[in-house]
């Protein structure tokens, strides 16, 4: 009875003992074009061309798949693990992609080359590193696992099953610790990308660690040798290691052997080795099913084809197996019996809080920077979504990239209201009072700059012009149940008629506005609902503000800068010079938002420093020439990526940049001229006295120190000022950079 219940439990496994590739296993085989399809995917998941070269005609279709790196303090095992491994890698981990290399052997024989690659393989593991015990709860990595995507990919209940990705007995393979800096990076030792990076904390991967290693009872250890008999095994084990080619495959650390290759794939016989019934000894088995060998031949044998970019944006897809969470044209669809592991923590969010979102035309949506963050699991929108967008690398990111936008172009698309069409381009104030309560009332269901919806907390609206194309984003306003049916969101502009008698009934300026809005949000005020009383101070989060408003000693062109370290700077951009800086608080903008009449604005900071009045650069016919009051032109300024100004200003054909980064309790300031014209010079402040100790540090009564290399103090009737020449090189080029810090 107890041999009949065995058997019955173990048939399942039994009779699914082949390679899981899901980019295959879930796609139909039905037709000549499928079949092809699904063997050109086994092909490159079984990395085939490791050992069968890809002619010319063959490269754009079979691709090498890097397998593990052996061994890293990412991907180390144990010497038990590797016994258990090597001796049956399909009975120990069913469904795995290692073929059997030791088939055919007897079993003596087997047992001695399997004690031999161990010994060997555990010579290449890298010296254990102490690292601090993470105490993690099994019960909190059960639901991690069902809840953030490892359920999508793996067996739900965790068990290998010879139907999804394989885990293997983990507990055999790892420590605690070695397996949770696996779970933090494994792209590091694999680098195909088929087991990406989730976004988790460290606690996250205590606590998923204990989930995997505890729920599948330990097997029995074998020690290695020890003295000659050690020596002994390891070296055969390295000859048997380059014999079987196992190099083809796996790199190891510092490792430059070169792959030793087999027939070409144009000259297999299809008929025999790896894809004969039973192949024979030496040659690797997989335990291939009748059905995947059948898709293998229909691969080889058919003629080789152009893909275009839908295509091979698919094809990179189902071997990511993207398709266990996302729906792209109809291309695969998410397990319907693993729905419920799709969660939301968001109230009343349905569908659209809990699912992955559609890929459909996801390179027309998303800029290039926006989509590669995604790809990387950067900057995640949807923090009510359970599921977490991995990493798949930079290589599959570049590529993914890159054919999204060329798949997903649309032909014949408007561009939005601009230049030349200056009376449909949008206004902020518009599109304040369009998110409002007395608008569109947006922010009854959207959040908005951290700030909380009125109603349901669906997707913060501030990400949108960092991550969407302005093209998309008009059109899926018109109309965003073509973009996602079934959505939630409705169309204030049906037919592209606004419903909204703001800004006179003009759709493009209507949405324009919006888009202005969000884009300058960080200088504007909340809507008409969001807006609490007193919320009028400016404080810089994660990134600076650049706030353009009327300023006590900035004039009323002033762009002030304040940076999240606590400390901020003004420019006159006016007189094209900088003009205050101070530390501490940075400004109220409530005049500013209310009345452009009112009172120019002081920073609310301490230690505020007045530099000086005029243009920051001039042209100097001799020393003795005042200062100018004009000369150059304002040509605005423009972000890196970390959300730091750049001024832009040009004196003649002299064209200038003009930077201010924190450094400790001050400001560095990097200036860079092109075009080269003689005489130019850079002020750096004025006061009546100036001292230095050293060359080119000064200081002022004010307290204010200044490292400026060259500079030079030239005085002028009752005032002192700080300047230094702009020295070009010989390709018309020149740079400055200066220091100030203040007390």
């Amino acid at each position: 009875m107890r041999t009949a219940a065995l058997i019955v439990c173990l048939l399942p496994l039994l009779a699914v003992a082949q390679p899981v590739v899901p980019g295959s296993d879930r796609f139909p085989h039905q037709t000549p074009t499928e079949q092809v399809t699904a063997g050109e995917v086994l092909i490159n998941e079984l990395n085939c061309i490791g050992c069968h070269a890809a002619d010319k005609s063959q490269s754009h279709r079979f691709e090498t798949r890097p397998a593990p790196v052996l061994f890293t303090t990412h991907n180390s095992a144990s010497a038990s693990w590797l016994r258990y491994w090597l001796n049956d890698p399909h009975g120990f981990k069913p469904g795995t992609l290692m073929p059997d290399l030791l088939h055919g052997l007897t079993e003596k024989d087997k047992a001695r080359a399997v004690d031999a690659l161990r010994h060997y393989l555990v010579s290449l593991a890298p010296p254990l590193v102490n690292t601090e015990v993470t105490i993690g709860r099994a019960s909190e990595g059960k639901k991690l696992y069902e809840t953030i995507g490892c359920a999508q990919c793996h067996a739900p209940d965790a068990r290998d099953n010879g139907r999804d990705f394989p885990l293997g007995e983990l507990q055999q393979k790892y420590t605690q610790e070695q397996l949770i800096q696996f779970l933090l990076n494994p792209l590091h030792s694999r680098p195909a990308g088929r087991m990406p990076r989730v976004p988790m904390t460290q606690k996250e991967a205590s606590h998923l660690a204990v989930f995997l290693r505890d729920h599948i009872p330990s097997r029995k250890g074998f020690a290695l040798a020890n003295g000659p008999a050690a020596l002994k095994l390891r070296e055969e084990g390295k000859a048997l290691f380059l014999k079987m080619r196992c190099t083809n495959c796996h790199s190891t650390r510092a490792s430059n052997i070169l792959p030793n290759l087999a027939k070409p794939l144009a000259k297999l016989d299809t008929t025999q080795g790896c894809l004969s019934a039973k192949p024979p000894k030496g040659v690797p088995h997989f335990y291939l099913k009748t059905e995947q060998i059948k898709a293998i031949t229909a691969a080889l044998r058919a003629k080789p084809v152009a893909f275009t970019a839908k295509e091979q944006t698919h094809r990179r897809m189902r071997q990511l197996n993207c398709t266990a969470c996302h729906v792209r044209d109809g291309l695969g669809k998410p397990d319907p019996a693993r729905d419920k592991f799709f969660a939301t923590t968001g109230n009343d969010l349905g569908d659209e809080g809990r699912l992955p979102p559609p890929l459909t035309g996801v390179g027309a949506k998303l800029t290039d920077a926006a989509l590669h963050k995604v790809l990387r699991g950067e900057k995640a929108v949807r923090p009510y979504m359970t599921t977490r967008m991995p990493d798949f690398g930079e290589t599959h990111a570049t590529f993914l990239n890159r054919h999204f936008a060329a798949a997903d172009v649309r032909a014949n698309v408007k561009p939005t209201p601009r230049d030349g069409e200056e009376n449909q381009v949008g206004r902020n104030k518009y599109g304040r009072e369009l998110m409002g309560v007395k608008g569109l009332n947006c922010i009854s269901c959207h959040q908005l700059g951290g700030s909380k919806s009125l109603g349901i907390q669906a997707m913060d609206l501030a990400h949108s012009p960092g991550r969407l194309r302005p093209e998309w984003f008009r059109d899926y306003l018109i109309n965003p149940a073509s973009f996602r049916p079934g959505t939630r969101m409705p169309s204030f502009w049906p037919e592209g008629k606004a419903v909204s008698k703001i800004s006179g009934r003009n759709t493009p300026r209507q949405i324009d506005s919006i888009w202005v809005y969000l884009n300058e949000l960080e200088q504007t005020r909340l809507p008409e609902g969001l807006e609490k009383k007193g919320s009028f101070v400016l404080k810089p989060g994660k990134r600076p503000i650049v706030f353009r408003t009327f300023m006590e000693g900035a004039g009323t062109h002033a762009i002030a800068i304040g940076f999240p370290q606590g400390i901020h700077a003004a420019f006159n951009s006016e007189q094209v010079g900088w003009s205050l800086l101070w530390r501490g608080k940075f400004l109220n903008a409530e005049s500013t938002w209310d009345d452009r009449f009112t009172p120019l604005a002081p920073p609310l900071g301490e230690s505020v420093v007045t530099l000086q009045t005029g243009p920051a650069v001039a042209l100097l016919k001799n020393p003795e020439q005042s200062w100018p009051t004009d000369g150059l032109k304002m040509r605005g300024y423009r972000l890196s990526k970390d959300g730091i100004p750049t001024l832009l200003y040009s004196q003649g054909t002299t064209k200038i940049t003009d930077t201010l980064t924190p450094i400790g309790k001050g400001l560095r300031r990097q200036m860079e001229f092109t075009g080269a014209k003689d005489n130019l010079w850079v002020r750096l402040a004025t006061a009546k006295v100036f001292l230095s100790d050293k060359p080119g540090v000064w200081s002022t009564n004010t307290k204010l120190s200044i490292t400026a290399p060259n500079s030079q103090i030239r005085r002028i009737e009752e005032m002192s000022e700080l300047i230094v020449p702009v020295k070009f090189d010989s390709s018309g080029k020149a740079t400055m950079e200066i220091e100030w810090h203040w007390q």
